[in-house]
């Protein structure tokens, strides 16, 4: 049997150590207990850690144990791994449980007796599943879906369940739920609250989601729970609160968690729902840390592991002496595949909604199966939420947490079409502020990616086994690429022909502005008079019509990419083609109708607006056509500007064609 802990010194192998010689001991190694181990040797690579994790498993990623469940992933790919090299000194304890912490000695003891003298300790306890007060709860046949030997049993439990049961409708039951299906198990989820995802979604948003859990052949009980567990030796069902029985021999709790706190209350720290931590993640001992789900910030706990690994950050800087960061709270953020669905919520939605704080504005397709709300408050954008894939996601969460302002075309731009930004305008991640989220799921930074970059990772899989970006879900893969330097664009369709045509027009419209005018014959014995493309009345208005029935036809395709209606006539890229084709015969034929003459007063400017319009059409021909040349941010700003210029030329020209026509026919 062990020692208690107020043994004498001198029975510490380690008592009379000088302090700079002891370790960091980080208890927990899951996501936030790892995050805060590399966060560590990234800023003093030559630090000693010990990691205590309770599991007798190898760290592995709790947030992708869903993946695994259904099938998507394997052992290794949930791997957490930390990357070392000749000056790091790290001892990993699996399948060891810290039983007891003393503070004043700066000392540990474990679950084999071993007593462990620590510089600095951070408690990464994470949280356990809440295990609601039934009758019956601890029947065999009841299990919950929080680590990996859960995860295993569940597996097993699968090929054996004819009705498998899951009580909670947050992201864990139903992946539970999706998962408990493979085999043509019957699953029904049962919500006591009112709504799916209550914390993430609206009212609104949940129903939809319904739907498509519904459509997957999950049942599903909304506004009722679980009373008791019926059976003798094992789970044969459940008595609900409605006073419906449903027959069942699996039951799967997916009812929320509770931090563990345990060993902070042992050891004396001050406790709330979790262990309090201030602004630099230290309890109330200066030496002790607490990270993610145990810790307790400001009176909130947030349970989730994208701000647990920001204050992973946080806790290493002060360790470490390597910065002076403070830790303010977290935009509560998720971006997630429930049953297939991509759902993104950010800000204070669903069940942290408040109805006095801001004005809604919604968005929906339901023919695509698309909703999406904003919350504006005082022309600021606080809060989102999104069912069905949208790409402007890890903007939206940028946006929120800097409380970025909506201008009034931006909301009409979102009612009418569900977007905020233009179509195609992204904003480069290279130009984010190093602090900002580029992996929801990881907590990834655009600093520390750009950093992992610079320190060799030179691929996608590198850089997600520096960082942890893209190892999840990968929706953030994309913008990894971007950092990588990866252009990642194609050239566009016709490119070649795109450079061609701008080249012509750009000659032509010079040639219209800088070069003299066509001559007159200097006598009437030539074959042909071909003055009289501008002087002959009846051949100048055939060629003024051409102009401008072939302007017109331009500008009718001008609007392919924003009427609905014509979206699905052709691709978008033909008709660009045709419409800078037809900007190339507006110049051939209106240099016939002028013979190149700017003319004067009201036609100069009219010849002045055209060229100017053509001009710029060639200048956005070109870039488009060299966009795959130029690459990243500048390309699509270059694109977005010269293409705005060439819309914002065209706008004198209807008024000053009708003047040209009206004055031709009037006098």
């Amino acid at each position: 049997m062990s020692q208690p802990l107020a043994v004498v010194e001198a029975m510490l192998p380690d008592a009379t150590q000088a302090v700079d010689a002891l370790p960091v001991v980080i208890v927990g190694n899951g996501p936030v207990g790892m995050h805060t181990a590399r966060e560590i040797l990234r800023r003093t690579p030559d630090s000693y850690l010990v990691i205590y994790g309770d599991e007798q498993h190898q760290p592995y990623n709790r947030v992708r144990l869903s993946s695994l469940l259904l099938g998507n992933s394997d052992w290794e790919e949930l791997l957490e791994r930390i990357e070392t090299d000749e000056r790091s000194r790290i001892e990993e304890r699996f399948g060891i449980a810290v039983t007891a912490i003393d503070p004043q000695r700066n000392l540990l003891e474990d679950s084999s007796g071993r007593r462990q003298s620590y510089q600095t300790l951070v408690l990464a306890t994470g949280s356990r599943p809440h295990i609601p007060n039934i009758p019956g709860i601890f029947l065999p046949g009841v299990f919950t879906f929080r680590n990996l030997d859960d995860t295993n049993q569940l597996v097993a439990r699968r090929a054996r369940s004819h009705h498998t049961v899951v009580l909670g409708g947050g992201l864990l039951g139903m992946e539970a739920a999706r998962g408990m299906q493979r085999g043509n198990t019957r699953v029904t989820l049962i919500e006591h609250a009112d709504r799916l995802l209550g914390v993430q979604l609206d009212d609104r948003g949940s129903r939809q989601l319904e739907k498509r859990v519904a459509a997957l052949g999950i049942d599903i009980i909304i506004g009722n729970g679980v009373k008791r567990v019926v059976g003798d030796a094992r789970v044969e069902g459940v008595a609900l609160l409605s006073g419906e029985r449903l027959k069942c021999d699996t039951l799967i709790i997916a009812a929320g968690i509770r931090p563990r706190i345990e060993l902070a209350r042992q050891a004396g720290l001050a406790i709330g729902k979790g262990i309090r931590v201030g602004d630099t993640m230290q309890t109330s001992v200066a030496n002790i840390y607490a990270v993610g789900e145990c810790a307790e910030h400001r009176d909130r706990v947030y349970g989730l592991v994208a701000p647990g690994l920001e204050q992973a950050g946080v806790a290493a800087c002060h360790i470490t002496g390597q910065g002076t960061s403070g830790y303010t709270g977290s935009i509560t953020s998720s971006r997630l595949k429930v049953v297939d669905c991509p759902v993104f919520s950010a800000g204070p939605m669903g069940a942290g909604e408040d109805p006095f704080h801001g004005h809604d504005h919604t968005y929906a397709d339901p023919q695509q199966d698309i909703y999406r709300k904003i919350k504006i408050h005082r022309h600021r954008l606080v809060g989102a939420i999104g069912i069905g894939a949208w790409d402007e996601d890890t903007r939206l969460q940028q946006a929120i947490a800097c409380r970025q302002i909506i201008w009034p075309w931006q909301l009409l731009r979102f009612k009418r079409h569900g977007l905020i930004w233009p179509e195609g305008e992204q904003q480069g991640v290279t130009h984010w502020p190093a602090t900002t989220h580029v992996c929801v799921c990881t907590g990834a930074t655009r600093g520390s990616i750009s950093e992992a970059i610079r320190a060799g990772a030179q691929c996608p899989e590198a850089v997600g086994v520096a960082t942890g970006a893209g190892t999840v879900c990968g929706s953030c893969r994309p913008l990894v690429m971007q950092l990588l330097g990866d252009a990642s664009v194609q050239p566009a369709p016709w490119h070649r022909t795109l450079l061609g045509s701008a080249l012509l027009s750009l000659i032509a419209v010079l040639a219209i502005l800088l070069l003299p005018a066509i001559p007159y014959p200097d006598t009437v014995q030539v074959e042909w008079r071909w003055d009289a493309l501008w002087r002959e009345g009846l051949v100048k208005q055939i060629s003024g019509f051409t102009v401008l029935g072939l302007f017109l036809l331009g500008l009718a395709l001008s609007p392919r990419k924003r009427v609905a209606k014509w979206q699905s006539l052709g691709k978008f890229d033909s008709w660009r083609l045709v419409h800078i084709l037809l900007g190339l015969l507006v110049i051939a034929v209106l240099i016939g109708h002028t013979g190149g003459r700017l003319g004067s007063g009201l036609n100069n400017l009219l010849m002045l607006s055209f060229s100017s319009t053509l001009l710029l059409g060639s200048l956005a021909s070109g870039i488009i056509g060299l966009e795959h040349k130029i690459g990243g941010a500048l390309a699509t700003r270059l694109r977005r500007k010269s293409v705005w210029w060439h819309i914002l030329a065209f706008w004198p020209v209807p008024a000053l064609l009708g003047f040209h026509i009206l004055k031709g026919y009037w006098y």
